[in-house]
């Protein structure tokens, strides 16, 4: 009898263990993992440092990119890193596409390479035999910091792949999200029907 009543107070005590776990988790843990935002969401704002080119060289010191700073045109936001291929090869059709639709348009491509700092991704610009030219392109090259400015995550990316592009319309909605690589005319079949608006 004794025994039986102990039992029953264990598998009690194990059950309030578990609901309370449970309702913890549900309540406070699982609400601070988020996963990003989905195509037809507001896209949250942020800012990132940004490069300018001086005397035909990148240089630190750019003015600072924030999102809602272009509500009214269409922004492309495109992620890369120095050692992905398929980034660096779409990258001059970004900017063909900025310098056609300048109006329109505004284009930033971002690195948050954690083996980068701002300034050795600066010198990468600068020294690399893959980036000449790039100095020319009308596109925005920023910098963004993954340990504290996760903006990869925050635009709705969790997987890490690379080369990764959300679309926000005028309004600041998002309309298209894409891990994997772009061209101008992937980019004129989104965007162009979002100008006559």
């Amino acid at each position: 009898m004794i025994k039986k009543k102990i039992a029953e107070i264990v598998a009690w005590s194990l059950a309030g263990a578990t609901l309370v776990g449970a309702l913890c988790y549900y309540n406070f843990v699982d609400k601070t993992i988020k996963s990003g935002v989905e195509v037809g969401d507001i896209c949250p704002d942020f800012t990132v440092s940004t490069y300018k080119v001086e005397n035909g060289d990148f240089a630190l010191g750019g003015e600072e990119f924030t999102l809602s700073a272009h509500r009214g045109k269409l922004v492309v936001v495109n992620f890369w890193a120095t050692y992905c291929g398929p980034c660096k090869a779409e990258l001059p059709e970004f900017d063909q596409f900025q310098k056609d639709y300048a109006e329109d348009v505004t284009v930033i491509t971002l690195d948050g390479e954690l083996s980068h700092t701002q300034e050795s991704l600066c010198e990468w610009l600068n020294t690399n035999q893959e980036s000449v030219g790039w100095e020319d392109f009308s596109i925005t090259y920023g910098w963004y910091d993954d340990t504290v400015n996760k903006v990869y995550n925050l635009l709705g990316f969790t997987s890490g792949a690379l080369p990764a592009t959300v679309i926000v319309n005028r309004e600041g909605e998002i309309v298209f999200s894409k891990e994997g690589s772009m061209h101008y005319a992937d980019l004129e079949n989104v965007l162009v029907p979002l100008m006559k608006y």
